[in-house]
């Protein structure tokens, strides 16, 4: 790949907005998570439409994964991000504005296309800004993703727990870190050396025969991982607050800051090692671990549902209104 001239590189405190960027992209993803349960007492909906709020997010951000990289490669990281934050942006005013829970759908989808895209082409532009950092700055990412929701999540939970606009200024705090990194990508120089030589096409996946076997295996642990992450975020907040008998989104907050946390650290510690005997150990770690949770999954006895408590959680994601909600 060409080297940019030294007046058109990148401005030295490139790599550290971009980085930033990436940790506000996933803190943005974790905004909801600690509030969901007070959208569910506001307008009364099923845990399962909480995992259908969730699950959109997913589906448009594969999409922007997709698509925004070919696009940054044929015309500059920059415009792309640009676009990415601004569609984080729009997301936030839906939440804001919301009257239903469709709104938070409509909000999920367009934070999802923006943090797919910011994840894909944030990443590539820490490595045109700094090249001779590639390995450090896959940890770096980590780190940030990780930081980024646990922060998130306990500055979300802990203003929800005020009871002070808890639906509104967490995300304006976030709008607000936004528009501070749009405005340093519009000052920013193009990271990307080599803009509009790239073709503009959707790549084609393919594997090479002799790391399939080694691919499937990644995968079939990497998607267990991330669907167990996906129920801690949308329901299992409400549920872990509803088994401690904790009222507030404050512990649900903790719940999500600690997971993330302790991902970050092995993330940390686990560089060292080889990637096999890593994800053997976490796929291994994963399973025991899930099994404490299994209590907490069962239905409540009759005579605890007429508590206001236990009404509370079945409106919210409890395992007695909904087990098998996951």
């Amino acid at each position: 790949m060409p080297a940019l001239p030294h007046g058109r590189r990148p401005q030295p405190w490139s790599y550290a907005a971009l980085l930033a960027l990436l940790m506000l992209g996933q803190a943005t993803s974790a905004i909801p998570s600690p509030l969901y349960f007070l959208y569910a007492e506001k307008w009364d909906y099923p845990p399962f439409l909480t995992t259908v709020i969730f699950a959109a997010y997913g589906a448009v951000a594969v999409v922007a994964i997709l698509v925004s990289g070919p696009l940054s490669d044929r015309y500059g990281r920059r415009p792309v991000l640009l676009v990415a934050v601004l569609l984080l942006l729009a997301g936030l005013a839906v939440f804001v504005f919301a009257a239903g829970p469709g709104h938070l759908v409509v909000a999920r989808m367009l934070n999802g296309l923006g943090i797919g895209a910011i994840v894909v082409v944030g990443g590539a532009a820490l490595l045109d800004v700094s090249p001779e950092r590639a390995a450090r700055s896959g940890t770096l990412t980590a780190i940030a993703f990780n930081v980024g929701i646990a922060a998130a999540a306990l500055g979300t939970a802990g203003l929800a727990q005020t009871g002070f606009h808890p639906l509104l200024l967490p995300y304006l705090a976030d709008a607000f870190i936004a528009l501070v990194l749009f405005v340093l990508l519009l000052v920013m120089r193009e990271p990307h050396p080599s803009v509009g030589a790239a073709p503009l096409g959707i790549p084609r996946p393919n594997v090479p025969k002799e790391i399939r076997g080694r691919f499937v295996f990644a995968v079939i642990g990497a998607g267990a991982a991330w669907a167990v992450l996906g129920v801690c975020f949308s329901l299992e907040p409400s549920i872990a607050a509803h088994a401690a008998h904790v009222d507030g989104p404050f512990f649900g907050g903790v719940v999500i800051a600690a997971v993330a946390l302790s991902a970050a650290c092995t993330q940390v510690i686990s560089a060292r090692h080889p990637a096999r005997t890593v994800a053997l150990v976490g796929d291994s770690a994963l399973a025991v671990l899930m099994l404490p949770g299994w209590p907490a999954s069962r239905p409540a006895t009759p005579a605890s549902s007429s508590s206001p408590s236990h009404s509370r959680a079945a409106r919210t994601g409890s395992p007695s209104a909904a087990p098998c909600a996951t």
